[in-house]
């Protein structure tokens, strides 16, 4: 009797995944950030960085989709040297994010997503032209950021992702931890480019 519940089990199971298969709809991507930190004093996307993961996703209606990520993304800021100034600085963070998103499907194979997601700061560094140095304003482990991106689909499997990303809530104080109006700190802002492929 107990053989007979468990493959009735199994069957089940497995048309439970026959079922989800059809429904949902796996992939994996990988691709480059281009990051800064809003309020460290070094403007431009100077810092490039990896980003690779793996999502699901599940239509609602003809053209309107859902999509949750797991990913592992790069971010920070950098100020290189030049001339007239040698010093060099880099902040590296490295997050565990998972990303909710809205996708709305547009004709000639065109794609718009906007979302949320929430991360979890696993690393981080800061270093000289000379070596590591002692992080003094520490960042925050969890991060919350707006995301808004647009695809090009090359086949049915296979697109081409930008996204544009910007924390919702500081990722870190200042240094002076002064705050004014609405700049209450320092925030990630990413632009990404990935290849995503859906299986």
């Amino acid at each position: 009797m107990r053989k007979v519940t468990i493959i009735f089990a199994l069957l089940f199971l497995a048309m439970v995944v026959a079922d989800a298969q059809q429904v949902f709809r796996a992939g994996v991507m990988a691709g480059l950030n281009i990051s800064q930190i809003e309020g460290d004093g070094f403007a431009g996307y100077n810092k490039a960085g990896p980003a690779f993961g793996i999502f699901v996703n599940t239509f609602f209606l003809d053209d309107l989709a859902g999509q949750v990520e797991i990913n592992y993304s790069s971010k920070g800021s950098q100020r290189n040297t030049t001339i007239e100034d040698p010093r060099y600085f880099r902040i590296e963070m490295h997050y565990v994010e998972i990303p909710l998103l809205a996708r709305y499907f547009l004709p000639a194979g065109f794609s718009v997503e906007s979302g949320l997601s929430g991360g979890y700061l696993f690393s981080s560094r800061e270093r000289d032209e000379v070596s590591e140095i002692p992080i003094i304003t520490p960042f925050r482990k969890t991060e919350f950021a707006f995301i808004a991106g647009a695809s090009w689909h090359i086949t049915q499997s296979l697109e081409l992702n930008s996204r544009f990303s910007y924390s919702i809530l500081p990722v870190r104080q200042h240094a002076g931890g002064g705050t004014y109006r609405w700049n209450r700190g320092q925030n990630n802002n990413v632009i990404a480019f990935a290849v995503r492929y859906q299986f």
